[in-house]
């Protein structure tokens, strides 16, 4: 493994940590702190589930650049597909216990088809992986290909915003379909494939991404001074900064010492991902109830939840067939 990748695997996953351990304090709390600040940063965090789809599809363009391997999907399914299901359906079973409204079958459903969960961008992905392949299967030339996606994408996020109450009442389904992210995957697949040219240019004019990075804010912080304040994944927007911040890393993390706590954090970031919202459900209400300040809550909450996951990871690994459960621990899916 590329240790930039990881590095970029492990930044975007402190971000989504960081942006859901401040969502808990809001809901405990019942009011959004009135700091411009403060929604800012909610709003660029959400820079990070795209990151980890852009990634993720940058990883398999780099490696596979002829043809997929014959354990493509078996890998992915066993160790991506069948954890999101099961972490679907113990994020019901919580739901369940606490609001009681026996409705257990219809919350894992919707977990799992309608974006009630939080590992919803697994879904994307998989679907992603399709395109994936059949690009490869096809043969289909990138010079044609990659525009369409773009311009799939900006038709996909215009046609959602139209006032008709298709749109209005399945706002949270239609994130989940693959043509809203299809401009990231257009950027992931040349990235991967011209990955050698693009991390020595990155490295030659690492200062550029820096200036890169703060136009991208820039850019973001006058969008949402201009009334859009939307806080999610989805928002157009957020591609430059997406880009930046994968350009910022890739450039200085080739000179970034490769440390243990990146590789153990970039090792559990799927579990991370897929049981921080469990831990926070259960723990915001206490460290709400025991700290003041916001400024002391975020950052206690969110590494108790680190913690957390990465030590119930640990331990469901060890019991037989746990890599249906938490994934590959040891070695990740290729």
């Amino acid at each position: 493994m590329i240790k930039e990748w990881d590095l970029l695997r492990v930044v975007a996953c402190l971000s989504i940590l960081l942006l859901h351990t401040s969502s808990w304090i809001i809901i405990e709390v019942g009011a959004i702190p009135e700091q411009p600040f403060y929604l800012f940063l909610r709003i660029a965090l959400c820079y990070a589930t795209p990151t980890f789809i852009l990634l993720s599809i940058l990883i398999l363009a780099n490696r596979y650049q002829v043809k997929i391997p014959s354990n493509f999907w078996s890998n992915r399914i066993q160790y991506i597909f069948l954890p999101y299901l099961i972490w679907a359906m113990i994020d019901a079973v919580l739901v369940e216990s606490i609001y009681r409204k026996g409705l257990l079958w219809e919350k894992f459903v919707r977990n799992v088809f309608y974006s009630e969960f939080v590992g919803w961008f697994v879904l994307v992905i998989m679907q992603l992986y399709v395109v994936f392949a059949l690009m490869k299967r096809f043969k289909w030339s990138m010079a044609w290909f990659l525009p369409l996606c773009m311009l799939i994408t900006l038709v996909h996020h215009s046609v959602i915003l139209l006032p008709y109450p298709i749109f209005e009442e399945n706002e949270l389904m239609f994130r989940l379909f693959f043509t809203g992210w299809l401009g990231y995957f257009a950027i992931a697949y040349a990235m991967g494939v011209y990955y050698t040219q693009i991390a020595a240019l990155a490295k030659k004019y690492r200062y550029a991404t820096i200036v890169f990075f703060v136009l991208s804010v820039a850019f973001l912080y006058i969008r949402m001074l201009l009334g859009y304040t939307d806080t999610h994944s989805r928002r157009l927007d957020l591609m430059p900064l997406v880009l930046s911040i994968a350009l910022l890393v890739i450039a200085w993390g080739q000179s970034i010492p490769y440390t243990k706590t990146v590789q153990v954090l970039s090792q559990y970031s799927f579990m991370i991902y897929l049981i921080h919202w469990e831990v926070l459900r259960l723990s915001t209400g206490w460290f709400v109830e025991h700290f003041d300040r916001t400024l002391v809550r975020v950052p206690l909450l969110m590494l108790w939840t680190l913690v957390v996951c990465i030590a119930v990871t640990k331990l469901i690994s060890l019991l037989p067939y746990s890599q249906w459960v938490v994934g590959k621990i040891k070695k990740r899916a290729t």
